[in-house]
């Protein structure tokens, strides 16, 4: 009763702060979007329709209050749009239209929301309370995970979060991916966040948030989580200034973890070695191998949920009849989003996940040059390397259309925006008769303008 009050109070007090602060409804919607209280809540939440009522909040307090600066239209946004309308265009030929339906329902929800989000998030205030917000959304769910696996050793298949059944975050494919991929962010709030009051342990906190995500991913024991840490291993230990000590803290946490894991998780990561002869590995290469053929056939794809059409067969371990089994997942990104949309869909993804590393890349070699902007550079690091994770363990997960990867595409447009923002104002301010006939006369022409310090850009519209 008490937690179901806790969360209708927070629900509403988004709702309410939002007629104030519009950009706070938009936060809403991804706090219900991530946390999902109606799926934990015993009354009031449960029983309507708690993510429309925000999203519809959300568009009409920007509607109605909040139409300022809009950013440049990226091409990212217009990728993202016109993958949109083709996985809408693919029900036309969808193989499972009645299935079809009900995937698009909120796969394409998700890509509209996400182009707006840059709209409403524009200020480092803003961004960085989007960044806090998904964070600690997700911190509810992996915190109690991470704790009982330093317990118990974690497991595969075991519900030890806050959701139950084999869905959404209760998944641990997806679980241990969203977890990997919020630990940069969680790092940079430790470093660079405002929001907070900097009193001394509060570094530490945040790092105690990231090890217990790194609990988390291990303790589901997906053989997927593994590949992912260690690529965000990797790349962030190249992106920190002190890459030995970094390296040698890292590899101290990591092996603490897998001392206090299972033997279970030792029995199931070795699998990995044995692809052609684990059954799960097996059966996710011969439906690569089915999807592969049929767009081979239908380079248009097949719609959502074409997976369930798909047959293949499994030796039989006495040399009997092969069994044929249906329905298969596609248990990758890559297949899921070729399988389902053809090879126009896979392009499309593809075009807006390299555009926005390049666009990241380019940000943050240009906010280097002022030390104001510092935080621009420790953001765009977090957000490839979070992409980074998505690409590699997403290689082994079915989560193409879920909404982690597509709000660090909506939050590497908001950072993008920022910067061109405070590029436009420096270009005004540093042109005109005006700006010659002011300026200091020991400054000299050559001397490059300098942003002025955070605090004036933090309300940046």
């Amino acid at each position: 009763m008490l937690r179901s009050l806790w969360l209708l109070g927070l629900y509403v007090s988004f709702i309410g702060t939002g007629l104030v602060a519009p950009f706070v409804t938009t936060l809403g919607y991804i706090w219900v979007d991530t946390f999902q209280p109606q799926h934990v809540a015993y009354l009031f939440l449960n029983q309507f329709p708690v993510a429309m009522v925000m999203g519809a909040a959300a568009f009409a307090t920007y509607l109605l209050l909040d139409r300022r600066s809009p950013p440049p239209f990226f091409p990212e946004t217009a990728l993202q749009i016109v993958l949109a309308l083709w996985c809408t265009a693919t029900l036309v030929w969808a193989e499972v239209p009645d299935m079809a339906w009900l995937k698009w329902d909120w796969a394409f929800k998700v890509l509209i929301f996400t182009t707006f989000v840059p709209y409403v998030i524009r200020s480092r205030v803003q961004i960085e309370a989007l960044v806090s917000t998904y964070v600690f959304a997700l911190a509810a769910n992996f915190v109690p995970f991470g704790l009982k696996t330093l317990i118990s050793g974690g497991g595969y298949g075991r519900n030890l979060g806050l959701q139950g059944g084999n869905g959404g975050l209760a998944e641990g494919g997806q679980l241990s991916t969203v977890c990997l991929m919020a630990i940069p962010l969680a790092l940079f709030l430790g470093h660079y966040g405002q929001l907070l009051p900097r009193f001394r342990f509060l570094q530490l906190g945040f790092w105690g948030l990231a090890a217990l995500a790194v609990a988390t991913a291990v303790g589901t024991h997906e053989r997927s989580a593994l590949v992912g840490l260690l690529v965000l291993l990797a790349i962030m230990v190249t992106q920190s200034k002190h890459k030995v000590a970094y390296a040698l803290g890292a590899a101290a946490v990591l092996s603490g973890l897998l001392l206090a894991t299972s033997a279970a998780w030792n029995e199931r990561i070795s699998t990995i070695q044995n692809y052609s002869t684990e059954g799960s590995a097996f059966v996710r290469l011969q439906v690569w191998r089915w999807t592969a053929d049929y767009v081979a056939q239908h380079p248009l794809g097949g719609g959502f949920m074409l997976h369930l059409i798909n047959h293949i067969q499994i030796p039989s371990l006495n040399g009997g009849a092969p069994e044929i089994q249906f329905g298969r997942a596609f248990h990758s990104i890559y297949f899921e989003l070729l399988g389902e949309q053809g090879y126009p869909g896979m392009a499309l993804f593809l075009l807006i996940t390299g555009l926005a590393v390049y666009r990241l890349r380019r940000t943050a070699k240009r906010a280097k040059a002022y030390p104001e902007l510092e935080w621009v550079v420790g953001l765009s690091g977090a957000l490839q390397a979070g992409i980074a994770v998505f690409l590699t363990s997403g290689a082994f997960v079915g989560i193409a259309y879920q909404p982690m990867y597509w709000y660090f595409i909506a939050m590497s447009i908001s950072v993008n925006a920022y910067m061109w923002r405070v590029e436009r104002n420096m270009a005004t301010q540093a042109s005109g008769w005006r700006a010659i006939a002011t300026a200091p006369a020991t400054g000299g022409w050559r001397n490059r303008p300098m942003p002025p310090a955070v605090g004036s850009y933090s309300r940046t519209r």
